[in-house]
């Protein structure tokens, strides 16, 4: 039988992995930044590379927030974070970029196919510098 402390242990749990919950969070934002990107690209007719370059500050923004808030707990030198984050969200929107770049160009797929392939790349690539660098204690 599960009782009440199971469930906080599991919780808590949950709540003290940081990279599941970054996980976690970047899955929500990752939830944002394709679906602006296909209501960007797919219904409105913008470019792949100009949907991408609005859906990512847009997620990016949620991201920073809950990670800062709920998973790393480091809401000080709250702008050098900040600035941090952007850094490296700046980069891991460069490699998104280039694997959208070269799945349209080199595979025939279009740029939502590109989209969802960047994004495991730049998780793990954002998460090993965010937590080393961003929200570092």
């Amino acid at each position: 039988m599960n009782t009440g402390q199971e469930t906080v242990d599991w919780k808590q749990s949950v709540l003290n992995n940081k990279l599941l919950m970054y996980f976690l969070i970047g899955g929500v934002a990752s939830a944002i930044d394709v679906g602006l990107f296909i209501l960007l690209y797919e219904w409105l007719g913008t470019s792949a590379l100009v949907a991408h370059s609005i859906s990512i500050p847009v997620s990016a923004l949620y991201s920073f927030t809950c990670n800062a808030v709920f998973n790393f707990r480091t809401t000080d030198r709250i702008l050098s974070r900040l600035l941090s984050f952007s850094t490296i969200v700046a980069l891991g929107y460069g490699l998104g970029a280039l694997i959208i770049w070269l799945v349209v160009t080199y595979t025939g797929f279009g740029g939502t196919v590109g989209k969802l392939l960047s994004l495991p790349a730049v998780f793990f690539f954002q998460f090993f510098l965010n937590s080393r660098i961003s929200f570092k204690e």
